[in-house]
């Protein structure tokens, strides 16, 4: 009897291990995380990227306004190649949002009820 109280678990404990070494293979070393997060941007990468941004956006919005008084002269190419410019600005700018939107999550998600 002691010998099948003993066999019985010892059986669910074999096919367990059996599914856990299945899985093993498929998951990331730490060397793989490592190289994973190493291009990733630190706080101190993110902080220069804000004030880098708010200098860049004060003068484009300088910029923008010289370029506002010669405006009356441009012609249709000048305004077409103008929106496009801002385009590219834009979506620069939006990639760097999104950027620094998952390096907050990424870090929310370390630091949970922070």
């Amino acid at each position: 009897m002691d010998q099948d109280m003993i066999a019985t678990p010892l059986k669910k404990l074999e096919r367990r291990l059996a599914k856990a070494e299945q899985i093993l293979p498929t998951l990331a070393t730490k060397a793989e995380l490592q190289a994973a997060i190493a291009p990733l941007a630190t706080k101190e990468d993110l902080k220069a990227l804000a004030a880098a941004t708010k200098e860049d956006l004060k003068a484009l919005a300088a910029a923008t306004k010289e370029d506002l008084k010669g405006l009356a002269a441009a012609t249709k190419e000048d305004l077409v190649e103008l929106r496009r410019h801002m385009d590219v600005l834009t979506e620069s700018l939006r990639g760097d949002i999104h950027l620094i939107a998952a390096h907050v999550a990424s870090e929310r998600s370390k630091h949970p009820g922070t």
